[in-house]
């Protein structure tokens, strides 16, 4: 084992398994599927990983109990219909908004904008476990993730043509993809069969088709069909705010600014002064190079509302895209802390003295270990986005493994949203037509009809 920076380096998936006392195979599972820290350089097509022994203690810590070497493999998300199937339509129940996803979370909770009737069937048990369930998936922590899954697939399992119950699992499996440590093909898979579940008692769902549209474009990188899903989502629920909120999301990750913001308007209407939306929001801005505005967005949220660790992950991109190297790392573990992630906050604590020691004047050693995390987590990635990495080059002013990344995620025929990252490329090589022709190659399709 060699030391880097004072931490103990562990070379090779080997002697990775080893430390964890697993096999190699387990290891490499774990690392596509638990977010075990394991890095790499990118450059050719075997790449050497490591890991430092401090951030796999600290992982292994966050863990709890670690599962068996051969667990039951999870099935993998079903691939997506060419349209959502249309039962007979049976008696609706009204549907329950559920916790905001990507950025958000917490003021537009379980419960939501409309009215929620005691459910048939139910006694007062049930509907008291029903509601406890609600409230912890509102709540997002992986504990309450984890006991409120139970409760609701229980309840589903006995109150079969409850479409609440349904439609509250498919967003705590979401949620436990983002917040827990559930994989991507659990966590996706199930939570679009309980979205089918629920569009099988309600087609109209409108939990279910924003559920589905999240998992068309982030997994299935669909974003045609994910448009189709949302606006279908609006037309059934307008006063939904967290459709109109996810939609412009995905909008203003595609690069559809205008559309965006109109979709951004429609859920600060619904739900004006909401932290979580206007998370969202400035990230749109900045997104669509709006930065003055994103900048006072954030200042404004980062002072009123300092809970909330989406506004630190925000602030800490935005620092790396002004070069303020300094910046990302103290809001990455801002973040850590508010998150209580000890992974991450081993890492922050561990790229700090990285660039507390980096003498290279423009931080070349410290992008290096920003870099190399990027990579690794990308390739152990289900389904590869290596747009977080190209921006992390870009940032260095490395235009070698810029372009090499580029290429790379071309050859693997990836296709990007990534507005904002794309962007911050474009302005750093300013024509470059390397770069240019390869970024235009990975541009995926439009979400609304041009």
């Amino acid at each position: 084992m060699a030391q880097a920076g004072g931490l103990e380096r562990i070379e090779g998936w080997k002697s990775i398994a080893a430390y964890l006392g697993r096999d190699r195979s387990t290891a490499i599972r774990w690392a596509r599927e638990r977010g075990l820290p394991v890095h790499a350089l990118p450059g050719g097509k075997s790449r050497s990983v490591y890991a430092l022994a401090t951030e796999l203690d600290a992982w292994r810590a966050g863990q709890g109990a670690l599962p068996d070497p051969a667990p039951e493999e999870p099935p993998e998300a079903p691939a997506p219909e060419a349209d959502p199937p249309a039962p007979a339509r049976r008696r609706r129940w009204p549907w329950v908004a559920a916790a905001a996803l990507l950025l958000g979370g917490g003021a537009v909770a379980l419960g939501g904008w409309q009215r929620v009737s005691p459910a048939p069937g139910f006694d007062a048990a049930a509907h008291a476990r029903y509601v406890a369930a609600r409230d912890d998936v509102a709540m997002r922590a992986a504990p309450r993730l984890r006991a409120a899954i139970a409760t609701l697939t229980a309840i589903a399992r006995t109150h079969p043509d409850h479409a609440p119950t349904q439609e509250a699992l498919a967003e705590a499996w979401l949620l436990a993809r983002e917040f827990g440590s559930a994989s991507d093909a659990q966590a996706l898979g199930r939570a679009q069969s309980a979205a089918a579940a629920a569009r099988a008692i309600d087609p109209d769902s409108v939990v279910a088709d924003r559920v589905d549209g999240v998992i068309a474009y982030w997994w299935y990188r669909d974003p045609a069909r994910a448009g189709t899903l949302f606006r279908r989502a609006i037309a059934h629920g307008p006063n939904d705010p967290l459709a109109h909120l996810w939609y412009a999301n995905i909008l203003a990750d595609n690069g559809e600014g205008a559309a965006a913001m109109r979709e951004f308007d429609a859920a600060r209407t619904l739900s004006p002064g909401a932290p979580h939306i206007l998370a969202d929001y400035g990230w749109g801005l900045w997104s669509a190079g709006r930065t003055g505005e994103a900048d006072a967005v954030f200042a404004m949220l980062a002072t009123q509302h300092p809970e909330l660790a989406s506004v630190q992950d925000c602030l800490s991109v935005m620092a790396l895209a002004n070069g303020d190297v300094a910046g990302y790392v103290r809001h990455l573990a801002e973040r850590a802390r508010l998150r209580a992630e000890p992974e991450l906050a081993t890492y922050s604590a561990a790229l700090a003295r990285t660039l507390a020691a980096d003498r290279s004047g423009d931080h070349a050693a410290t992008y290096a270990v920003i870099l190399s995390r990027a990579v690794s987590l990308e390739q152990n990635a289900g389904r590869p986005d290596h747009s977080w990495s190209a921006f992390i080059a870009a940032m260095a002013g490395d235009r070698a493994s810029l372009l090499a990344t580029l290429t790379d995620a071309r050859a693997r025929g990836e296709r990007w949203g990534a507005a904002g990252f794309v962007r911050r490329i474009r302005a750093r090589f300013p024509g470059d037509a390397a770069i240019g022709r390869t970024l235009d190659a990975l541009a995926q399709d439009r979400i609304e009809p041009a």
